[in-house]
């Protein structure tokens, strides 16, 4: 991934020096296809973006925008969502993006209230069918929901599941279609903590959800004196789709 100063035009090619008399000209380049043409507008503070595989990667200020039929039914400025006082009280940096047909995203490096250093995601989705495509029908959305929804009122047992969803609180907010607010560790074996605001609004999914940083983990970090913000950045994300 390009990381370095924001593109310029490139100069104009000069000529090259006439060949030697007997010599052979190396070819020139080729130049290489994605294999798909992804059609995208950019605003014009951008300054840094890759094409991956499925989808693009944005390293670029809050203001990039990124649209086209491939992302249909998705915002494509996840990181425009929180306001500015909001990432400040979270000491937030490093945002990155990454979109897809079938999710929406933005990521910070913070540092929540307890002293915790982890993540702050913003995340607009679709399930996906087994192409990894996404399910837009109203029926399918709602059931996605559903099933994150349980886990994170109900939690899980690791022993008959394999991801194991140890509830530590949660409860159901009144906005968007449906909301849920859920303080947990999860994990496989090694049990890490969060904490999630999921809502489905206008048939879209939307994730507000607070990580720790595994390598940093000294105890079980509690984002309950966070959750107002997370609340506040989910219901800008409601109306972020307006």
């Amino acid at each position: 991934m390009y990381n370095g100063p924001s593109q310029q035009f490139p100069p104009q090619p000069q000529p090259g020096p006439h060949p030697v008399p007997g010599s052979h000209p190396a070819p020139s380049p080729r130049r290489g296809g994605t294999g798909r043409t992804i059609g995208i507008t950019l605003a014009a503070t951008v300054g840094v973006y890759a094409l991956v595989a499925g989808g693009i990667w944005l390293l670029a200020p809050s203001s990039a925008s990124v649209t086209g039929p491939e992302f249909e039914g998705l915002p494509g400025d996840p990181c425009a969502v929180p306001t500015g006082s909001q990432l400040n009280s979270l000491s937030a940096r490093m945002p990155s993006a990454q979109l897809s047909a079938a999710d929406s995203r933005c990521s910070w490096s913070v540092e929540y209230s307890d002293g915790t250093r982890g993540s702050l995601n913003v995340r607009y989705w679709f399930p996906t069918d087994d192409d990894n495509q996404p399910k837009r029908g109203s029926s399918e959305v709602e059931e996605a929901y559903e099933d994150r929804a349980e886990q994170l009122l109900d939690g899980t047992n690791g022993e008959d599941d394999y991801w194991t969803v140890e509830v530590q609180e949660s409860h159901e907010p009144d906005f968007g279609d449906q909301a849920v607010v859920s303080h947990f560790r999860e994990g496989y074996e090694d049990l890490r903590g969060g904490a999630e605001v999921l809502v489905l609004a206008d048939g879209v999914l939307i994730e507000v959800a607070a990580k720790e940083v595994g390598e940093e983990t000294s105890g079980r970090p509690d984002f309950t004196g966070d959750e107002d913000t997370l609340v506040a950045v989910a219901e800008r994300a409601v109306a972020h789709l307006e």
